[in-house]
């Protein structure tokens, strides 16, 4: 199966797992349950996601547009947050939550370190999945609002569906019609992204109605392949840095067409020069902009003398230096994480280009 088959076989997963959810809650496309006639288990959640409900229908202005609005957003939050955290632990950010192995009997190895400080948990459903999620998301949460159980979008299926999910995210790996070590690519959460909305622009094509402001996004997202990106940051910002630095061995590393031989603008500091993305998606150009600016700030600490902490380089470049807008929130969550993972992994490995 390719990468966007499994990511339209997770999404419907977790979409049915949700709707599922919601109707236990006494919530659906047509119908709202009085909160009294719910089991009392489900009542704190209810009245917090009626609430959001209600606003979702208030902006869609339809009662079936906003309940689909409610699982599409609950759908999207678990959907990243898992990705996330398996490509956080592709790169070794924290230890394994969601991939598993036999070693550690079926489990992954944050979970099997749970179960020992939470022995009860054995004889609960999944082995406290549940509980066991909360936990790490809470651990997480301080550097990743996503994860944050206040999200508004905080909500979890069954033990058993979430089970399943976290499957089929494993599955990704095993299938050999999928690129080796997937997970640790720049570029999967975009590819992720793009998967994911192609049973919206299936569905857009299909009805032939006209693209509304508030369709845009779905028709015009369209991810830039890798060899454009470098070509089209390489010849602006890397160029930029020639022209201030001729002499740089910055050339010797990416191919920039004509490169000056001799300075033709003037020095700026590497942390007063901004790259701006007006469209940026899940993060294509940020994500290779960070990697050509890390290689430039040690060009400037080793070859010219400035006077950068090693160790801030990462912050500098994301507080400094990228900035991007887009219409899609979703994309720029993505496009966020991306870059925390990428500075999270820079720090973590110095000076080496990943």
């Amino acid at each position: 199966m390719k990468l966007a088959d499994h990511t339209e076989h997770i999404r419907k997963l977790i979409d049915n797992a949700f709707r599922n959810r919601l109707g236990r809650m006494g919530i659906s496309d047509n119908n709202l349950t009085p909160v009294e006639n719910i089991p009392k288990e489900y009542t704190a959640e209810r009245k917090r996601i009626e609430k959001i409900l209600r606003m979702l229908i208030a902006e869609t202005g339809s009662e079936k547009e906003g309940y689909e609005k409610l699982v599409e957003e609950l759908t999207f939050t678990l959907f990243n947050r898992i990705a996330a955290l398996k490509v956080m632990e592709a790169h070794t950010l924290h230890p394994e939550i969601i991939t598993r192995r036999e070693k550690h009997g079926g489990r992954s190895f944050a979970h099997s370190l749970w179960i020992e400080q939470h022995p009860q948990a054995r004889a609960e459903e999944v082995e406290g999945l549940l509980q066991f999620f909360e936990d790490q998301l809470d651990q997480l949460s301080d550097e990743i609002p996503l994860f944050s159980t206040q999200h508004p979008y905080h909500l979890l299926p069954t033990a058993i569906e979430l089970n399943s999910i976290i499957d089929a995210f494993n599955s990704v790996e095993n299938d050999p019609d999928v690129q080796d070590d997937i997970w640790k690519s720049d570029d999967v959460l975009g590819w992720l992204y793009e998967s994911y909305n192609n049973y919206k622009k299936a569905a857009h094509k299909a009805n032939g109605d006209k693209t509304e402001y508030n369709k845009v996004s779905i028709q015009s997202q369209v991810y830039t392949p890798r060899w454009v990106v470098k070509f089209l940051v390489d010849n602006s910002l890397g160029k930029l840095y020639l022209e201030m630095y001729p002499d740089s061995r910055i050339k010797e590393k990416y191919k920039i067409a004509n490169a000056p031989k001799t300075q033709t603008r003037k020095i700026k500091h590497l942390h007063e020069i901004k790259v701006v993305d007006p469209a940026t998606g899940s993060g294509n150009f940020l994500l290779y902009a960070f990697d050509l600016f890390y290689d430039m700030y040690i060009d400037q600490v080793e070859n010219y003398d400035a006077d950068y902490d090693e160790n801030d380089i990462p912050k500098l470049i994301v507080e400094k230096n990228l900035y991007g807008i887009d219409l899609d929130d979703r994309a720029v969550q993505l496009a966020q994480l991306g870059l925390y993972i990428k500075a999270k992994r820079k720090k973590q490995n110095g000076r080496v280009h990943v």
